[in-house]
């Protein structure tokens, strides 16, 4: 899905631990266009396949501004 030492891997790998907001990603992974990779990643049939869900929420800032964050988890599957 990404290559390691790649900057989409390295945001890869921060989204699956952890909330990211737009600027926390540029700050942290030094990418600019967060909502554009998770996109991508949303689409592609192989990060699907692989059982990876994009989860998504807002967050109010200090400033009063609110942002969407993002993480990555894995799909969950309930049984009856």
């Amino acid at each position: 899905m990404t290559r390691p030492g790649t900057k989409k891997h390295a945001l890869f790998t921060a989204l699956r631990s952890r909330w990211l907001t737009p600027l926390e990603a540029a700050a942290q992974v030094g990418i600019l266009s967060l909502s554009q990779r998770v996109t991508e990643w949303e689409r592609s049939e192989a990060f699907q396949a692989a059982g990876y869900v994009l989860h998504r929420r807002w967050v109010d800032l200090p400033s009063g501004s609110r942002v969407l964050a993002y993480r990555i988890g894995r799909a969950t599957h309930w049984t009856a």
